[in-house]
């Protein structure tokens, strides 16, 4: 893990989170109880606040009182901000989870499951369909194709197309999508779903597998010294430089080389979605 920097206050944090669960946790009709955010980032800062989940094995407006007034009486204690969430746990199992909330789920630390119920609910509801991660691959390699990273020299791409059509404007925030795409596709390559726009870029420098000098890549691609025609050739070739280095990746992991990639998409992609 990449260190945040400034005061990490995170024991602090730790103690308060820890007094929430020694006094929710006895109450008859709790299943489980989960940390999420800086709890487990390790690191907390006055922009923090303490992220607790609490399920609930059946309805109970009066224990939800109950919970609710606990963390309540907790903040005003410890004058730190608790984000407290209660769920349901039949309701959770039906809850159709989005690609942030399957992120935040995938890291989280169960501190709370005494019949391990809240560890197979995760395990299903985080649980992806056979060629999932190759079509999430396949989708992100070829539109990078199209928007920076052409299969051929002299096929321009649609940010070198908007110089031509003199928008200098709109082919640097082509770069932009284009570096956001090599970042979920970094995520993807990793099997790990994609956090809030706020931390994509910090906790992809924590993925397992990364292009060597990715770190200096990102950052040359990200910067912008002016909105001229030579310095997008300038991120361009920086984004290149990282997908030249993924290229092998794609295959070691998928099978696909790049014009496999375009036939994958066009019969299991396009037409999927035209049908």
């Amino acid at each position: 893990m990449v260190k945040l920097e400034g005061r990490n206050q995170i024991r602090r944090f730790r103690q308060t989170a820890e007094a929430l669960v020694s006094k929710i946790a006895p109450h008859k009709g709790v299943a489980g109880i989960v940390f999420s955010g800086g709890l487990v980032r390790g690191f907390a800062d006055k922009y923090s606040d303490v992220d607790i989940i609490v399920f609930l094995g059946e309805k109970n407006e009066g224990l939800r009182k109950q919970i609710r007034k606990i963390g309540s009486n907790e903040q005003k204690r410890s004058r730190i901000d608790i984000d407290l969430e209660l769920h349901l746990l039949d309701d959770f199992n039906r809850l159709k989870l989005d690609e942030i909330d399957k992120w935040d789920f995938s890291h989280t630390d169960i501190v709370f499951d005494p019949e391990g119920r809240i560890q197979k609910l995760f395990r299903e509801k985080l649980r992806v369909s056979k060629g999932f991660w190759t079509r999430r691959i396949v989708v992100l390699g070829e539109y990078l194709k199209w928007y920076c990273c052409p299969p051929k020299e002299n096929v321009a791409t649609i940010a070198e197309m908007w110089v031509e059509r003199g928008d200098l404007v709109s082919a640097h925030y082509c770069a932009n999508y284009s570096l956001d795409l090599m970042v979920s596709m970094i995520f993807a390559l990793n099997k790990e779903f994609m956090p809030a726009a706020k931390w994509k870029i910090f906790y992809s420098y924590s993925l397992k597998w990364l292009p060597a000098g990715y770190k200096r890549l990102i950052g040359e691609a990200i910067t912008i010294k002016s909105l001229s025609a030579g310095d997008l050739n300038r991120r361009l070739n920086a984004l290149r430089k990282i997908w030249f280095e993924i290229l092998p990746k794609i295959e070691e992991e998928t099978g696909l080389t790049p014009d496999l990639i375009s036939k994958y998409y066009v019969q299991r992609v396009l037409h999927q979605i035209l049908d």
